[in-house]
């Protein structure tokens, strides 16, 4: 992408172009060479007198790119791309010093010349009018902005619905206009809703959404199709300039709501946008996941293999292309050997594709329209999305029946405000200000509140509205993106709560939302359908086996997990600073420093909760590696593919634990020395890299179920998502750190609850579990009461619920 941009850069830096008069005398062919020497000396003579000036002398260059504009105009002409080119390289000086008014007057001179010779279906006229209105609005002067706007958009129709739109209007693909297009309409939308006027939005921020599922609608299956798509999702600066395409489909969704809920197609559109916001890497992975597991059931799964490995091959040669002179010998062999590989790849697709009709649909799935949502769901289903924005929080329900929407007046700000809130009573890690602390820790009643008024509230907002589509719903989906993605929406009170928040016997009578229905994390809908394409087998069985691992050997003071009573700081001992977690090894290889591990506390109730697992499953069908064994190592080498449960118990490093230049990871028992294969952290790239045939993958460790909580990200964490690569089924994976003296019983209570009742699903049987958690009253009297959500609620089951 950097050698592109440089390319690019260099054709707009060789802007030909003066005049002089002919001299008399000469030919035509003489006068143009004539004229284009004197040219060529004239814009060398600027370029160097450019280099010569000072930074700070503002003036100097203002008037150096005046005269280099005046040279172009006099050699093309004044209406002339040429000339806006160079008017807008004008503007860029005033723009850079806020000098709206200035810098506007000569971006509407740029754009009359591009509308006039490009037309307003150009790239270059779209780029240039979303620059001008920019410079407009904050020139004070937003009715202005919005109609030269709507101006050039109206070149596009949009279309009567999201879809038609998409599939008529926009251009599909990675084509500069579909991503000039959703700035410019996104821009006009924002000014129109801003202003109150959501009627004059509604076409633009279709039309902007439209561009999102039109880009990403573009794109195959292949490497570079999906190293493109990672990209815009890593670093949308690459694409859109500083927005992601999902808030393209945030804004279209604020817009429906307040200028058009009520017509017919408001919902169906609603459905696809939501699906749109969520469609992140973890759909992704499970979808691949899913395709693995078809490959696998027609007898294809060497085949998928070998496809992974030469795509892998194939990502590794395009990175290397990145660093790779242009045009050099090197670059030419490189991309030979591109080429070879992709020809490779494309022959093990055909092959692939024959032996396993469908793979490359469940590879790359389609957006589910409502009737395909519907049908996908039982009569006793509901499929609940809830997306936060600026300007709300819409909750979208799917039955059998239909679709419920609604949007509430909590802004994405104040959602994640109340879930921090109820993430620190329960002792989920997460920073807080000393006066919060010391806030929160005063509130309630008794000795161990839980602040039931804000998850009332939250219940209010964004579940009350839609509840009448959830009753008799014996099973609830849920997908969540930004803050609440953190929050297992069970711990909700769906009543206004009496009585003190401290008293067990309150808060065991207290009408929690995981009593409604079993709930069911999944990252989008058609995660649902792409797991029951391939499901399995649900329920225990004669050969049913565990590999377990846990209470690395660390040399931090031993650690009860979880929290009691008004404590809130146990966090599973120190963490180090993410800083020193990390250090760079030879090469591109980031690895983790074993020091710095080694300092984080030992978790001797893991070994416990894992050793009663052993006693459940039995000591035969049961491998546990601890404390000197629980290396990644042993991991990686260990038969994972034949367990039915992989259950890991450990430190869980995620977002905002691990720095911008760390992944997610589980920790194991650090080596003496660090090396690829083993450094003591097992990163979502590796847990990709696995093969894992368990029906089960238990992550007994802090946050290992959440997204990060940032504004509009997907739900659900990369390690999550890394197993569903690995070819997990069902994820059990725990939101804050499981409380030592409620592990042991919690996950052995599930299995056994589903093996001596064949009926329940996967999600009825940690509900029944949750409930019995809740009203064991045996350590009332010691201030750590087990009707805490602390100590009940920490799971969330990811996947199908496995009926």
């Amino acid at each position: 992408m950097g050698k592109l941009f440089g390319r690019l850069a260099a054709i707009a830096c060789v802007m030909s172009l003066a005049s002089v008069p002919p001299a008399k005398g000469q030919l035509p062919q003489a006068q143009d060479e004539t004229r284009k020497a004197d040219f060529d000396k004239r814009m060398a003579d600027v370029k160097r007198r450019q280099k010569a000036l000072s930074y700070s002398d503002m003036a100097g260059r203002i008037a150096l790119l005046t005269e280099r504009a005046e040279i172009i105009a006099g050699y093309h002409g004044k209406d002339s791309v040429a000339y806006a080119d160079a008017l807008q390289l004008l503007a860029f000086e005033f723009y850079s010093e806020k000098r709206w008014a200035e810098d506007a007057a000569l971006r509407a001179r740029a754009l009359n010349i591009r509308r006039k010779l490009q037309g307003d279906r150009s790239s270059d006229t779209l780029y240039a009018v979303r620059a001008l209105a920019h410079s407009l609005a904050e020139d004070g002067r937003r009715p202005e902005a919005a109609k030269i706007l709507a101006d050039v958009l109206g070149a596009w129709q949009g279309g009567a619905t999201l879809t038609d739109a998409a599939e008529r209007t926009v251009p599909r693909g990675r084509t500069v206009e579909g991503k000039a297009l959703g700035m410019a309409a996104a821009a006009h939308a924002k000014l129109a809703l801003e202003s109150g006027d959501a009627a004059s939005a509604l076409g633009s921020a279709r039309i902007a959404a439209a561009s999102s599922l039109a880009y990403r609608r573009g794109f195959g299956v292949g490497v570079l199709d999906e190293q493109m798509v990672e990209l815009a999702e890593r670093d949308p600066s690459t694409h859109t300039g500083e927005e992601t395409f999902a808030e393209w489909s945030r804004l279209y969704a604020d817009v429906l709501w307040e200028a058009d809920r009520n017509s017919p197609s408001a919902k169906a559109d609603a459905l696809l946008i939501f699906q749109d916001i969520m469609a992140g890497r973890t759909s992704r992975a499970l979808a691949r996941s899913a395709a693995t597991r078809a490959a696998a059931a027609s007898g294809a799964g060497e085949l998928a293999a070998e496809r992974d490995a030469k795509a892998a091959e194939l990502g590794l040669l395009f990175a290397r292309s990145e660093s790779t002179k242009a045009g050099s010998e090197a670059d030419r062999a490189l991309w030979q050997e591109i080429t070879k590989a992709n020809e490779a790849l494309e022959a093990i697709d055909t092959r692939l594709a024959a032996a396993t009709p469908g793979y490359f649909e469940l590879v790359k799935p389609q957006l589910l329209d409502e009737p395909s949502a519907k049908a996908l769901l039982a009569a006793d289903e509901a499929f609940v999305m809830i997306v936060p924005t600026s300007r709300g929080t819409h909750s979208l329900v799917v039955t059998r029946e239909g679709i419920s929407w609604h949007r509430s007046a909590m802004t994405e700000a104040e959602l994640a405000g109340h879930v921090r809130r109820l993430l620190w009573d329960v002792g989920a890690n997460i920073d807080v200000t000393p006066d919060e602390d010391e806030r929160w820790s005063a509130e309630g009643e008794g000795d161990f509140p839980f602040d039931r008024g804000t998850a009332f509230r939250l219940y209010e907002e964004l579940i009350a509205p839609v509840s009448p589509a959830l009753v008799g719903k014996r099973h609830l989906f849920t997908s969540a993106t930004g803050s609440i993605s953190s929050l297992p929406l069970g711990i909700l009170v769906t009543e206004k709560p009496v009585g003190a928040d401290g008293d067990p016997a309150v808060l065991r009578a207290t009408s929690w939302f995981a009593d409604k229905a079993a709930i069911v994390q999944l990252p989008s809908p058609q995660s649902l359908q792409l797991l029951r394409a391939v499901s399995g087998p649900n329920h225990p069985g004669a050969g049913f086996s565990m590999i377990g691992f846990g209470d690395p050997l660390l040399e931090g003071n031993a650690a009860k997990r979880g929290v009691e009573g008004r404590t809130r700081a146990a966090r599973g001992g120190d963490m180090p600073l993410a800083s020193n977690i990390w250090r760079a090894s030879s090469g591109e290889i980031q690895l983790a420093d074993p020091a710095a591990l080694r300092r984080l506390a030992r978790l001797p109730g893991t070994e416990k909760e894992l050793k009663a697992m052993e006693a459940l499953v039995g000591p035969a069908r049961t491998r546990l590696f601890l404390a000197r064994a629980a290396t990644e190592s042993n991991l990686k080498t260990a038969d994972l593919a034949s367990a039915s449960v992989l259950f890991l118990a450990t430190h869980g490093l995620v977002a905002g634990e691990v720095g911008d230049i760390g992944e997610p990871g589980l920790v194991f028992t650090p080596p003496a020395a660090a090396s690829p294969t083993d450094d003591g952290l097992l990163t979502a790239s590796e847990v990709a890299a696995l093969r894992v045939g368990a029906g089960w993958v238990i992550l007994s460790a802090c946050n290992t179920a959440a997204g990060d909580g940032r504004a509009g990200a997907p739900g659900l964490s990369g390690l999550a998502r890394a197993f569903f690569f690995a070819g997990s089924e069902s994820l059990l994976a725990s939101h804050w750190p499981v409380r030592d003296d409620v592990a042991a019983v919690l996950t052995v209570r599930l299995f056994e609850i589903l093996r001596d009742d064949p009926g329940l699903s996967r999600a009825e049987a940690l509900q029944r579990v949750e409930r019995e958690i809740r009203n064991d009253a045996r350590d009332d009297p010691y201030l750590k009461s087990w009707s805490h959500p602390s100590a009940w609620a920490p799971f969330s089951l990811i996947g199908d619920f496995g009926r």
